[in-house]
C-alpha cells in the first residue's frame, strides 16, 4: 500500500506537508512516496536539500489530476478541479484517528497541505524528523557560518522575507531598532538590498547569497496575482531558482539556532523556531563568540519581541462580544445569491437596494446577479480576473482591487464610494470577499464612508492567526470600528476553513458576517437564533456545516 505526499508551494509549505506525512508514517506505517515538483515556487530538487531514505520523484499536481481515479486526495483546497467524490478537504479532519481510517480504507492516498494540522505536537514532529536530515552540503554551509560567527541562543534572529510579505514587514524600522540594540543579531532575508544594509552593522551577521528570488512578472509587485504552470492562481509574483532555495534553507537552519524575533506570520519563521525547539539541526561546537556590546542601551522593540504580550482568553471573549449577532425587530432576513458559496443572508430591505459595491468576485456572482435583476446598480471590483463573469446592464466591472490607497491595480474605498450616486441611493450595500485584504482595507477606510452603507456583508479571514498579538490587535480594532456605526445581524462559518482551538475557545478560520447600520434598524438585544440558522447553507456542500455554540 503506497501513499504519496505532494510537497508544493514554497520551501516551508512543502516542509509542513512532508513533516506531517512522516508523522503519519511513524504512527500508522505504510509505504510513502514524496512528490517534489521543481517549479517557480521551488526550483531546487529534493536531493539538493535533504537526505531521506523515502523514494521521491518530481510529480506535480497536474500529474495527480490526470490519475485522480487511482487516489483518494486529502488536500487543503480543490485548486485544479479534482472530482469531489475522490477529494477530502483536510480542514475537516480533527485528529489522527480520522487519518488512520482514511489510510486504512484506501490503497493510495495523496496528502497535500501547506500547514501542520493544529493537533500535531512537538514530540511527534521531533520523532518524525529522525527520518529526514538536511543534505550534507547544506548542513555544512550553515554550520560553517555558525562557527565563524559564534552564533548561539544568545543571538537574536531577524527574519525579513520581502517576497512573501513585501512592505508589510517594515525593514527600515527594523534596521533602526537593530542599530540601537545591544544584542548580536543574525539577519536572514530574500532581498539583496536588505541584506546589504544590515551587513553594515558591526553586530549583525548576514549569510551572503549568490542568488535571490525573482519576480515572475518583472513589472508587477511581489503580491501581484499570478498563474503558475498548473493554472493555479496565487497572490504571489515569484520564481525561486535552485540556488536561492538552497541558500534560503541555509538561512533557515542558521535562524533556528537563534532567539527568533516575531516579525511576521511566515511559515519560514515558524519552522525555524520549531526546528530550534526540536533540536533538528545541530551544527556542532562553535568557535568562541565575538564579545557582545555591553548591554547598557535601553531595551527596544527588537529585543523585547520574544517576550511579546500573549493574547489572553479574556481578550478573545471580548472580541467575541463584538461579533455576537443582534436581533432586528424592524426587518426580517432572507438569503440573496446561491445556496452554497457566494450567497449571503441579508435584511429584506436589501432587495430594494439600488446601490451596491461588490469587491472581490471571482467566478461566483449569484449575489450580484440577483441584486442586478432586482434593479440595483452593481459596481464590481476584482483585479484577479479579466472581466465580469455575468453580463447585465446593471453590472459595471472594474479590473481593480481594494487597497488602502489608490495605487497601481488598487483603489481605496473612498474612490469606490465616489462612483455611486448618493443623491438617489437607497439601501446601499457594501459586499466584499478579498482573501484577507479586508483587515488593512477596513482599518484604513474612513468611518464616514463605511456609515454610508446600510448593510456591510462579507467574508472575514485568518481567525486562526488571532494568537498573534499584531493580528489580534488589528482584528479587534476593525470590529470596534464597525461596531461604532453598525451591528452584526448574521453570522455563519465558512466550512471550507474548519475550526481551530484558541485559548480553549473554538474559532472558525473563516466567518461570513452581515452588519446592519444602527440608525437604519431597531434591535431587541442579542439574537438567540442558532448558528447556522435556517437560511444558512454550507459553502462546501459535501462537508457538514460548522456549529458555533461559543458565539
Amino acid at each position: 500500500m503506497t501513499h504519496h505526499v505532494l510537497c508544493d508551494g514554497g520551501l516551508s509549505n512543502r516542509l509542513n506537508a512532508l513533516i506531517f506525512a512522516l508523522i503519519l508514517k511513524r504512527r500508522h506505517g505504510h509505504d510513502w512516496r514524496i512528490a517534489w515538483p521543481v517549479n517557480n515556487w521551488c526550483g531546487a530538487p529534493f536531493e539538493s536539500l535533504f537526505d531521506c531514505a523515502l523514494p521521491h520523484d518530481e510529480r506535480d499536481i497536474a500529474s495527480f489530476k490526470l490519475n485522480e481515479h487511482r487516489h483518494l486526495l486529502v488536500m487543503h483546497e480543490n485548486q485544479v478541479g479534482f472530482d469531489p467524490a475522490r477529494l477530502v478537504l483536510n480542514r475537516g479532519l480533527a485528529g489522527h484517528a480520522e487519518y488512520e481510517r482514511l489510510l486504512a480504507s484506501h490503497p493510495s492516498v495523496v496528502y497535500y497541505n501547506s500547514l501542520l494540522p493544529p493537533f500535531v505536537g512537538e514530540a511527534e514532529v521531533k520523532d518524525a524528523l529522525t527520518l529526514l536530515k538536511p543534505a550534507p552540503a547544506v548542513a555544512e554551509r550553515a554550520a560553517a557560518f555558525i562557527r565563524q560567527h559564534g552564533i548561539d541562543r544568545g543571538w537574536l534572529g531577524l527574519h525579513i522575507r520581502k517576497s512573501d510579505f513585501g512592505h508589510a514587514v517594515d525593514d527600515a524600522a527594523l534596521f533602526e531598532q537593530a542599530k540601537a540594540s545591544p544584542r548580536r543579531i543574525f539577519v536572514c532575508s530574500d532581498d539583496a538590498e536588505v541584506n546589504r544594509r544590515f551587513a553594515t552593522l558591526p553586530h549583525c551577521a548576514v549569510f551572503e547569497k549568490t542568488a535571490f528570488p525573482e519576480k515572475l512578472d518583472g513589472g508587477a509587485g511581489w503580491q501581484q496575482w499570478t498563474t503558475d504552470g498548473e493554472g493555479r492562481r496565487f497572490p504571489f509574483n515569484i520564481t525561486r531558482g535552485a540556488a536561492s532555495v538552497i541558500e534560503g534553507f541555509v538561512d533557515q537552519l542558521i535562524l533556528s539556532q537563534t532567539e527568533v524575533v516575531a516579525t511576521s506570520g511566515s511559515t519560514f519563521q515558524a519552522l525555524a523556531r520549531l526546528f530550534g525547539r526540536c533540536g533538528w539541526f545541530t551544527p556542532g561546537a562553535a568557535a568562541p563568540a565575538t564579545p557582545r556590546p555591553p548591554e547598557t542601551a535601553p531595551m527596544n522593540t527588537v529585543t523585547q519581541a520574544p517576550a511579546e504580550r500573549p493574547v489572553t482568553q479574556q481578550e478573545l471573549f471580548d472580541l467575541l462580544n463584538l461579533l455576537r449577532p443582534w436581533q432586528m425587530i424592524s426587518d426580517v432576513k432572507l438569503r440573496i445569491g446561491s445556496d452554497a458559496d457566494g450567497g449571503y443572508v441579508m435584511p429584506s430591505s436589501s432587495r430594494r437596494s439600488n446601490a451596491v459595491l461588490s469587491i472581490g468576485i471571482g467566478n461566483e456572482v449569484s449575489f450580484d446577479g440577483d441584486l442586478a435583476r432586482l434593479g440595483a446598480r452593481v459596481i464590481q471590483f476584482d483585479h484577479t480576473i479579466a472581466g465580469a463573469p455575468l453580463e447585465h446592464p446593471n453590472i459595471e466591472f472594474h479590473r481593480k482591487g481594494w487597497g488602502v490607497r489608490d495605487e497601481g491595480d488598487f483603489v481605496s474605498l473612498a474612490s469606490m464610494v465616489a462612483m455611486l450616486d448618493w443623491s438617489t441611493a437607497q439601501h446601499p450595500i457594501l459586499k466584499f470577499d478579498t482573501e484577507g485584504a479586508e483587515w488593512d482595507c477596513l482599518a484604513g477606510a474612513r468611518t464616514e464612508d463605511l456609515e454610508r452603507f446600510e448593510v456591510l456583508t462579507g467574508e472575514f479571514h485568518d481567525f486562526h492567526k488571532l494568537v498573534n498579538r499584531d493580528h489580534f490587535d488589528r482584528v479587534h480594532a476593525v470590529f470596534s470600528k464597525l461596531n461604532a456605526t453598525h451591528r452584526v445581524i448574521h453570522m455563519h462559518a465558512n466550512n471550507a476553513g474548519g475550526m481551530v482551538m484558541l485559548g480553549g475557545i473554538p474559532f472558525p478560520r473563516l466567518l461570513e458576517l452581515t452588519f446592519m447600520r444602527k440608525r437604519s434598524a431597531s434591535f431587541h438585544g442579542h439574537s438567540s437564533e442558532p448558528i447556522p440558522g435556517p437560511l444558512d447553507r454550507p459553502n462546501v456542500p459535501q462537508l457538514p456545516d460548522l456549529y458555533l455554540r461559543a458565539f
